[in-house]
């Protein structure tokens, strides 16, 4: 800017503009992209962790919650809506039941020149006690879920629609199918299998969850044990 003095002289006025501070190089917190710490801590929360024998455990003992209850006077078997509610929820918790188990072998995985004699026979123990308790789940409560949850259906005709063009003369037919059960009589009495069975069914499941949450903490107290005898005899 300029402007005249009283002897007509020009005076340069100078200005002082004010820098604004920036972080670094004048870019945001982040990578120079816009992005921030958030991202980082996105990703973090994605990364896969595999579970540990602890946490398996855990995990298998807090299903007990999730398992149906059966009433004092038991489910009837008439209603259909209740016996198919009790029966996917007996069936979603023994899903994640073996899903978890699925992950113990990843936990105890150790090359097998890096264990010992008495560790091999621990894991022994503890692979057939796993492989026991899914064996009787699966041969004493699940084809009892399945045969009231998925029974045999048909693909069966169930109206036929003539019509006829009366300039042309064709005659057009239009099927309509629908899916009826196989068997009524025996999907009823699966029903009725289902439900007198119910409180020994939800027993056997608790019974087997229990057993495997101790045969774990049985393992871990080995496993830690053979691993002072081992700090022992090291030279």
């Amino acid at each position: 800017d300029e402007v005249k003095n009283d002897n007509g002289k020009i005076k340069e006025l100078t200005t002082s503009a004010k820098k604004t501070k920036k972080n670094g190089d004048g870019k945001k917190n982040g990578d120079g992209n816009g992005n921030g710490n958030s991202t980082n801590n996105s990703n973090d929360a994605l990364e896969f962790k595999p579970l540990t024998l602890k946490q398996i455990r855990t995990k298998i003992i807090k299903l007990k919650d999730r398992v149906p209850t059966v009433p004092p006077s038991g489910i009837d078997a008439s209603d259909k809506e209740a016996v198919r509610l009790w029966a996917s929820t007996m069936q979603a918790v023994i899903e994640e039941f073996n899903l978890l188990l699925c992950c113990v072998s990843a936990a105890t995985y150790k090359w097998g020149t890096d264990r010992s004699g008495a560790a091999d026979q621990n894991l022994g123990l503890l692979s057939s006690e796993l492989g026991n308790a899914q064996d009787q789940i699966t041969t004493s409560i699940t084809p009892r879920l399945t045969n009231v949850l998925a029974p045999v259906v048909d693909l069966v005709n169930c109206e036929t629609i003539t019509t006829k063009d009366e300039k042309t003369g064709v005659e057009t037919k239009v099927n309509k199918f629908r899916t009826e059960e196989n068997d009524p009589a025996f999907v009823h009495l699966c029903r009725v299998i289902l439900c007198r069975n119910a409180a020994m069914l939800r027993h056997v499941f608790l019974t087997n969850v229990n057993k495997i949450a101790q045969c774990v903490e049985d393992y871990l107290k080995a496993t830690k044990k053979d691993g002072n005898n081992s700090r022992t005899f090291a030279y």
